[in-house]
């Protein structure tokens, strides 16, 4: 019976991705004769998983679909089944009815507590760090309470955290929980504390939502493949480019109820996957934008939280939905018409339209900020990344018209292309994939932008603020942003700026440290500072978007930093 199994989940698996007449009798046939096998071996039970997850977000009917939405939601009971030691190796493969562990950081532990309280605790017997544990409780708590906990003389920290529950019904991890929350420390140090303690976080995944085999939102029509779609037909660059450039008239600011269920599923689909986003971690409910593009996908570009966002670049992360189901994830740091993408399609989905999905997502994002150029980063093709390397991601970005920015890898690739044309049998060796992972390489998407080839990087800008704190205040960084606060005010009329919203008034108080290194700011027109006093607030403002547009709209501050960067010893030395 075993091997029975096995053969129908390897036929299952090998007919999920056509979508013929025939393709589709035999899934129906093969989940039907599925559904009254037991499947005692670990692996297949994983590989008929995965099948399923495929089938669900690309289904070729309502007949299939429904087919393995049965067969999903009986998928815990399988687990239940199987024998304890098979059990035991689906463990952290995201699965209902199975177990993970990770070290998640503060945000995502402290959300999985509130959202799963009784299902997430720390595994103490896989902790070694108890000295660490106790040198951070001296900073969280009063000074009064430190002999409590000490090993000599005191309880002890494990004695003293039963002490702090107090008799209430709280998990350890909740107890600990509530003092990081409670503990006198700036944001940015606490959830640091909290990581460096990197404590085992077990999670047992039940309930609606709580794996991968649940991840579904409620999608009220399915689209689907039997036959009812033509198969995409592959383009090349132009045809790339155009669609990427084609309007959205779809995206538009989520409501409240719909953002708070995109986000939610955003941080499921990491902390399934053993994974953690800054953006998802800090996602800002207010700053959500949904688009539906069609074929059934749907595009989520997810802002941060004020008080989390990056110095100089908006970042919007992005999720990825088909049917309902999370087929991908990434994001985009937004700086002056760049746009730096990192992209990732869930495992399961890989054969699906992995180019048709990010022709979407970059769709999306020209939409809410009409972005010049797309950069892509050298680990996203391979460097340091073995995984890229060998699914040849530097050749599907080439084919959709990406070129290296070094011009030594660029030679190199067209020296490759013209081997490939003369001979289409031949592959490009690891070692010469892992020399063209060394540049970046971007998209233009205008042929006349003529800021394509360069780029000023948030890198860039962060050194030049180093070096001017170095030179003209000898490291003294709060002397610094103090007089960098005071000038850019006097010369752009911000003076009252105290009337503001917090959120504004601290973005203004950080970027003026960049902004106070323009030499002719207080000569600029009077409509130019005006327009400043706007981009540094938007930094701040209810929506990054904002700030990404007045940014890149911003003539003289775009030639202004581009100066700055491309002439930095000047800074300072007068």
């Amino acid at each position: 019976m075993m091997r029975r199994a096995r053969e129908l989940v390897d036929a299952l698996a090998a007919a999920a991705a056509p979508f013929t007449v025939s393709a589709r009798r035999e899934k129906l046939r093969l989940l039907g004769l599925l559904a009254e096998r037991e499947v005692d071996d670990p692996r297949v039970l994983h590989a008929l998983h995965e099948a399923l997850c495929f089938l669900q977000a690309y289904p070729d009917d309502a007949g299939v679909l429904a087919s393995v939405d049965r067969a999903l939601e009986g998928f815990p009971a399988r687990v239940k089944r199987l024998a304890p030691a098979a059990a035991r190796r689906l463990q952290d493969s995201g699965i209902a009815g199975t177990s993970l562990d990770y070290p998640f950081g503060y945000p995502m532990a402290r959300w999985l507590a509130r959202r799963f309280p009784r299902d997430v605790e720390i595994l103490w017997e896989q902790f070694t760090e108890e000295e660490r544990l106790q040198e951070s409780l001296v900073l969280l708590l009063n000074p009064t309470e430190h002999d409590a906990f000490s090993d000599e003389g005191g309880l002890g920290w494990r004695r003293w955290l039963e002490v702090a529950r107090a008799g209430r019904a709280l998990t350890d991890l909740q107890v600990l929980l509530e003092l990081f929350d409670r503990a006198n420390l700036d944001e940015a140090t606490r959830d640091w504390l909290f990581e460096s303690l990197a404590l085992p976080i077990g999670w047992r995944l039940h309930g609606a939502g709580a794996s991968r085999t649940f991840a579904k939102l409620p999608w009220r029509r399915p689209v689907f493949r039997g036959g009812a779609e033509a198969p995409s037909r592959r383009s090349g660059p132009r045809d790339f480019i155009r669609e990427v450039r084609r309007p959205l008239p779809s995206l538009r600011a989520a409501p409240r109820r719909l953002a708070e269920s995109l986000i939610e599923a955003a941080r499921l689909a990491m902390a399934v996957r053993f994974r953690e986003l800054f953006a998802f971690s800090y996602a800002n409910p207010g700053d959500v934008l949904v688009a539906d593009p069609g074929r059934g996908l749907r595009i989520a570009l997810i802002g941060i939280l004020p008080t989390a966002r990056l110095p100089f670049e908006g970042y919007y992360a992005y999720l990825a939905l088909r049917n309902g189901v999370p087929v991908g994830y990434g994001a985009a740091w937004q700086l002056v018409g760049a746009l730096e993408l990192a992209v990732n399609v869930f495992e399961p989905f890989r054969r699906g339209e992995s180019a048709f999905i990010l022709s979407q997502v970059l769709r999306a994002y020209h939409r809410a900020f009409g972005m010049r150029t797309v950069v892509v980063d050298p680990y996203q093709i391979g460097h340091g990344n073995l995984e890229a390397l060998e699914s040849g991601a530097f050749y599907f970005y080439r084919h959709l018209g990406f070129r290296p920015r070094d011009p030594a890898v660029r030679r190199l690739a067209e020296a490759e292309q013209a081997k490939i044309a003369r001979d289409p049998s031949y592959r490009t060796p690891l070692p010469l994939l892992r020399r063209l992972a060394r540049s970046e390489i971007y998209l233009p998407l205008s042929a006349s932008d003529p800021d394509a080839e360069q780029r000023v990087t948030a890198s860039a800008l962060a050194a030049l603020v180093t070096g001017h704190i170095a030179r003209r205040f000898h490291g003294d960084r709060r002397a610094a942003a103090q007089a960098a606060s005071v000038a850019v005010a006097a010369a752009v009329g911000a003076e009252r700026r105290r009337h503001w919203p917090r959120d504004e008034r601290d973005a203004f108080e950080q970027l003026s440290l960049l902004i106070a290194l323009i030499p002719d700011l207080a000569r600029w027109p009077a409509g130019d500072r005006r327009r400043l006093v706007q981009v540094l607030r938007a930094k701040g403002g209810p929506s990054e978007a904002r700030y990404v547009r007045l940014l890149d709209g911003h003539h003289r501050l775009r030639r202004s930093l581009e100066a700055l960067v491309a002439a930095p010893a000047l800074i300072g030395n007068d």
